[in-house]
């Protein structure tokens, strides 16, 4: 299972959480990497991977817009809905999942896309060429209040509000 960190703007994360001797000794076994989102982190299981963000609350409170947890290939769950999964218990995600959206890197920046109930994300196919990667992020049902995902920038619509805990 990957775990992504996405970072605040303009934040260069592996750097930061690199700079820190504390961040350094809890990723020691994880070998974060690069990724065009922000770092990719390896773990065995979603619980480990729960772990370890808690573990890193401190940084991801501070320098990290969202977390997510990879489900599928080019699929992710966002620390809500993984966190809900986890120790709620009562959901289990399943095609076709209502809130979803697309993350897309290209050029150093990430984008939002998609997102409104009832719209397929094949009709975003068109924002997404020229992309470095793309993935779809499937988050909690929104409950009449913003998204709890990640804060991207969505094509000139405000930031939804951070995930992190």
């Amino acid at each position: 299972m990957r775990l992504l960190f996405l970072p605040k703007e303009g934040l260069d994360l592996y750097r930061t959480l690199f700079d820190s001797e504390t961040s350094r000794r809890v990723l020691r076994f994880y070998h974060p990497c690069r990724s065009p989102f922000g770092v990719g982190v390896t773990v065995a299981t979603l619980s480990s991977g729960l772990s370890l963000v808690s573990e890193l609350r401190w940084y991801v409170r501070r320098y990290v817009s969202g977390v997510l947890f990879e489900i599928g290939p080019g699929r992710f769950a966002s620390l809500a809905l993984a966190s809900q999964v986890y120790y709620g218990r009562d959901l289990r995600p399943a095609e076709p999942w209502e809130a979803r959206y697309l993350l897309v890197a290209r050029e150093g920046t990430v984008e939002r896309i998609g997102g409104e109930p009832g719209s397929g994300l094949e009709e975003y196919a068109s924002r997404c060429e020229g992309a470095e990667e793309v993935i779809e992020v499937w988050d909690l049902p929104a409950r009449d209040g913003p998204s709890p995902g990640p804060d991207v920038p969505s094509g000139g619509d405000p930031p939804s509000s951070a995930g992190a805990p």
